[in-house]
């Protein structure tokens, strides 16, 4: 799959006066890792990947206490798709960093890794539902907190806040789901996957 991650070198000094990142750079990285800010939803709905019965919006049962994440349009789909995206069914594996952005979360003890399957487009339909954290513009963007990534969180059943995840700072990489699936089950493996809509796109 092709991930856009191209950047542009911008200031956004003035814009992160008071935030408390340990990532740092346009866009944010630590130690060669890729940074991305996240939140967290809790919306009942399918999502962008049709994970749900072909007939209405409802989830799966199981998509609802699941680590579910939004991804933001440039790594959910390069060409700008909203459904069936190239992410659809891949995983990532989510770190903390110890970083929050002030004002918009809490510290999170660093080191707490999570994996995570992408289900869905942050933001989430309609456009601009989340405009500060997933307006990275066209390929090569930032949001207005310095990160080229964004992944907002399912929290349908608290497993987010019952981890006392407040929008931390995480870095980010691409991973295995089933082998996260092994290490926590609330990681959906890639035969869950098979059952949303677009199970012909993204990760087969």
């Amino acid at each position: 799959m092709k991930v856009c991650l191209t950047v542009v070198l911008l200031c956004f000094g003035a814009w992160l006066t008071d935030a408390n990142p340990l990532c740092t750079g346009s866009p944010k990285m630590l130690n060669g890792k890729m940074c991305a800010s996240t939140t967290r939803y809790a919306d009942g709905n399918k999502g962008a990947c049709g994970c749900g019965p072909s007939s209405g919006n409802n989830q799966f049962p199981w998509a609802k206490s699941a680590y579910l994440a939004s991804a933001n349009q440039a790594l959910f789909d390069c060409d700008g798709k909203t459904w069936c995206g190239q992410a659809c069914g891949k995983c990532v594996k989510l770190t903390t960093t110890g970083g929050f952005v002030s004002g918009q979360g809490a510290g999170t003890a660093a080191g707490q890794t999570k994996v995570f399957m992408i289900a869905n487009l942050c933001p989430i339909p309609p456009i601009g539902s989340n405009p500060n954290w997933c307006n990275q513009v066209g390929t090569n963007g930032v949001n207005q907190y310095g990160y080229g990534w964004h992944f907002s969180l399912e929290n349908g059943d608290n497993q987010i806040t019952g981890m006392n995840w407040d929008n931390p700072e995480v870095t980010w990489e691409w991973t295995n789901c089933d082998l996260g699936n092994l290490q926590d089950a609330r990681t959906p493996t890639y035969c869950m996957y098979r059952q949303c809509q677009c199970r012909d796109a993204g990760k087969k």
